[in-house]
Formats: structure tokens, C-alpha cells, sequence
């Protein structure tokens, strides 16, 4: 009886040890699979975060043009409002030398009128 408890006990222990270095060539090829698709993971995540930090790039360098142009244009815009400032007090100067001209002329013509009435009174 002492004898077949051996070897049925030596059968167990053959069979435990198998069942655990399957275990562990399974564990070794999981991994093996874990690792590879990590690093499958990481190098893409590398690509995505080389791609964003372009876009970023192009995208801040627009950003500068843009800012660029807008600054030249505000610039433009400036000139502008001066020259239009500019004339138009250029045009109310020549508007208040015609008012002054426009009545000298008549003036000069009421004038002209009294003494060609005084003229013509005395002849």
C-alpha cells in the first residue's frame, strides 16, 4: 500500500511539475506578448506626440504670420486715419478761406453798389 501511494504521489508531483512549467512558458509567451504590443503602443504614442508637437509648430508659426500682418495692417490703418484726418482738416480750412473770400466778394460788390448809387445820384 506504501508503494502505490509513491508512485500515485510521484505521478501527482510529475504532473503538478508539468502543469507549472506550462504555466510558466505560457506566462513567458504572454508576456513576450505584452511586451510587444507595449512597445507597440509606446512607438506610436511617440509618433502622435512628434505629430502634435509639428502641428504645433506650423500651427504657432502661422499664428506669428498672422500676427505679423495683422500688426502691418493695424499699421496702414493708422497712416490712414492720419491722412484722412489730415484732409479733412485741410478741407475745413479751404471751407472757412472760401466763406472769407465769398464775403469779401460780397462786400466788395455792396460796396460797388453804394457808389455806383451815390454815382448816379450826383450826375
Amino acid at each position: 500500500a506504501v508503494v502505490s501511494t509513491q508512485s500515485t504521489g510521484g505521478a501527482r508531483e510529475r504532473d503538478l511539475y508539468r502543469t507549472m512549467r506550462s504555466l510558466e512558458s505560457e506566462t513567458r509567451k504572454q508576456e513576450q506578448v505584452w511586451n510587444h504590443k507595449k512597445q507597440q503602443l509606446d512607438n506610436e504614442t511617440s509618433k502622435a506626440k512628434k505629430q502634435a508637437l509639428e502641428q504645433i509648430r506650423v500651427i504657432d508659426s502661422q499664428k506669428t504670420e498672422m500676427e505679423q500682418t495683422v500688426a502691418r495692417e493695424e499699421a496702414l490703418l493708422r497712416q490712414l486715419v492720419v491722412q484722412r484726418d489730415n484732409a479733412l482738416t485741410e478741407y475745413r480750412q479751404h471751407q472757412a478761406s472760401l466763406k472769407d473770400t465769398i464775403q469779401l466778394f460780397q462786400t466788395l460788390s455792396s460796396e460797388q453798389e453804394r457808389k455806383t448809387k451815390l454815382a448816379e445820384a450826383f450826375s
